[in-house]
């Protein structure tokens, strides 16, 4: 797969347009019987039209609850969204009724599931879900649904889509499982694709074909926010990447930036423990992580009192074109990040050394 860093620009967007989607303060929390957990942390983003928006970070960051609470998918309860906007199209969708998220469900916004075993009901043959979709969203005929159901799928990549269209999930490979669901999740030609792990447990055969599409896709118009561990498919798709921890965004910047020179000491960590995957072992073996302060302070190894206590520190610029932000306050004025820039962190490799892997 090429690791080539994805550099499109997003087309027909002048510098004082209204984002597609603007996230401030976000928060979700889940209670448990044991603790409540602050999943979603006072989150802040935006995604514009025709861009695609990464968020990376390891396993219990965050990154899929505050997907799901962007429209309100994550089960309430245990989640409870206590907080924040979601302005969609200059529409908050915090306060909207359960009947417009609906209409935005799938029409607007569309989301693609890690698993899609999980999107696919193993009883219908692809086609009828596919139809299903279509007909759910537009008023068409049968017949020139399941047309359209048929050119989906030969969009997606699938082979001999015409015959295909008949078979039943359990029929497909789990690669071709994962391109139903996005054929299903593109069928209302939504403006905003939420892809969560959509390149997992593929092939990297497979992986590249999948890449590509959400290329095209943005190239198209389509805006895509991404969740991936995989800081190659983040290299290869991304516009712009956010770094999560502890349910709050620690590093955010445009990829070329982010991926040259990480700022934050657990975007670093990211890189140093590179794998495949991003992983950097067993989250319950390092402890819990603070609620207050920096979260990631107890792994930094610069951490000093002063990142104890308060708030997550706020987001300082750490590039002259000001594009390129880290929450981390030896990037405040007080401060000197020398001591985090001269860490040997297993930088670069990922955007300039292409694999055939």
């Amino acid at each position: 797969m090429s690791t080539q860093p994805h550099t499109t620009t997003p087309q027909d967007r002048s510098d004082d347009e209204e984002p597609l989607l603007s996230v401030d303060d976000l928060r979700t929390r889940i209670r448990t019987e044991r603790e409540t957990i602050h999943a979603v942390d006072g989150v802040s983003f935006t995604v514009n039209r025709g861009e695609t928006v990464c968020l990376v970070g390891e396993s219990g960051s965050g990154k899929s609850v505050t997907c799901e609470s962007l429209t309100g998918i994550v089960p309430q309860p245990p989640a409870e969204i206590i907080g924040g906007t979601v302005e969609f199209k200059g529409r908050n969708l915090l306060e909207a009724s359960e009947s417009t998220l609906r209409s935005i469900r799938g029409t607007e916004i569309a989301h693609v599931f890690q698993n899609p075993q999980s999107a696919l009901d193993p009883v219908y043959t692809v086609g009828d879900q596919l139809v299903e979709a279509i007909t759910i969203h537009e008023e068409i005929s049968e017949s020139d649904a399941r047309e359209r159901a048929s050119e989906l799928l030969r969009q997606v990549g699938i082979p001999n889509a015409p015959t295909r269209i008949d078979d039943y999930p359990h029929e497909f490979s789990g690669g071709m499982q994962q391109r139903v669901a996005i054929a299903i999740a593109l069928a209302a030609d939504p403006a905003l694709l939420i892809a969560d792990e959509p390149t997992t447990a593929v092939d990297v055969t497979v992986q590249a074909r999948l890449i590509e599409l959400l290329r095209e896709l943005t190239d198209g118009g389509m805006s895509v926010l991404l969740i991936t561990h995989d800081l190659r498919v983040a290299a290869a798709l991304a516009d712009r990447v956010l770094v999560m921890f502890g349910g709050t965004i620690v590093e955010r910047g445009p990829i070329e930036a982010l991926y040259s020179q990480p700022a934050h000491p657990y975007t670093r960590s990211l890189f140093d423990s590179y794998d495949g995957l991003s992983r950097r072992g067993d989250r319950s073996a390092r402890g819990d992580i603070p609620t207050d302060g920096c979260r990631f302070r107890d792994e930094c190894p610069h951490a000093i009192d002063a990142c104890a206590g308060g708030d997550q520190p706020p987001f300082y610029t750490v590039d002259d074109r000001k594009t390129h932000g880290a929450s981390c306050l030896y990037y405040g004025p007080e401060h000197d990040p020398a001591p985090i820039l001269h860490d040997d962190a297993a930088v670069n490799t990922l955007i300039e050394e292409p694999t055939d892997d």
